[in-house]
């Protein structure tokens, strides 16, 4: 089986397996919604101060990435079982090659990824405009490509510590990263005073069409150094749960 064959199977089997749990990610869609929408039409409408512009970009940057990964027993079993270990461990016995694995778990991750953000910037374009802001749906999705783009390039450093290291390691690295994240959005509103969030979408809207183009590209030559770095680990990392 060659490559993108093998890839997309896996990529296909892994979506079909999800199948109604994906539920779950509209849930969790709603839930962010619940919060941004508001968040977003205070800031645009510069009725914000430094927590609300803080919350904005942490939101963003923290839980945008994660809308690529569907919570199902795996995802919650992790720490507990070290789930991702396992099922690597399995794929492994099997003729498949571990370039097909890291290829696969990036086509996956890709295509929720799309589909969920998809859904999440048509529902929050639509609630902001009908709270008045005055946003071009040219700029919007100009704007949704961009923190696409932010996003992918992301959530391929998540998948590389899911499915590269054991469910403990993987934890604490998310852990460390929104550590970092946190230092630099409390960073970011403290000595600019606004938040990452309006900046790149009156960016956009001033002019800056190549911002979304750039984030794509990054994001592009991210999943070819991502593709190469998985299947290194793969090939080299421990397998005992």
């Amino acid at each position: 089986m060659g490559l993108w064959k093998g890839a997309w199977f896996l990529a296909k089997h892994e979506l079909v397996r999800d199948g109604w749990k994906s539920l779950f990610t509209l849930l969790f869609i709603g839930y962010l919604l619940l919060f941004t929408v508001p968040m977003m039409h205070s800031v645009l409408s510069g009725d914000s101060n430094e927590m609300m512009n803080w919350a904005t970009d942490f939101l963003y940057l923290t839980f945008l990435p994660i809308l690529g990964f569907v919570i199902n027993q795996t995802m919650m079993r992790y720490w507990k079982e070290n789930s991702y270990t396992r099922k690597m461990a399995l794929w492994r016995i099997l003729p498949i090659s571990s370039r097909q694995i890291a290829l696969g778990r990036i086509i996956q991750l890709s295509v929720v990824l799309f589909c969920a953000q998809l859904v999440y910037f048509i529902l929050q374009f639509v609630f902001v405009r009908s709270m008045g802001a005055d946003i071009s749906v040219i700029t919007f999705i100009q704007y949704a490509v961009f923190w696409f783009g932010y996003s992918l390039t992301v959530s391929l450093i998540y998948v590389y510590w899911e499915i590269g290291h054991s469910g403990k390691v993987y934890f604490f690295s998310n852990l460390i990263y929104i550590a970092i994240l946190l230092a630099v959005t409390i960073c970011f509103t403290t000595f600019n005073g606004g938040t990452m969030v309006a900046a790149s979408l009156h960016a956009i809207d001033d002019g800056s069409w190549w911002m979304p183009i750039i984030a794509i590209a990054v994001s592009v030559v991210a999943i070819l150094i991502g593709v190469n770095r998985i299947e290194s680990r793969l090939e080299n990392r421990s397998y005992r749960a």
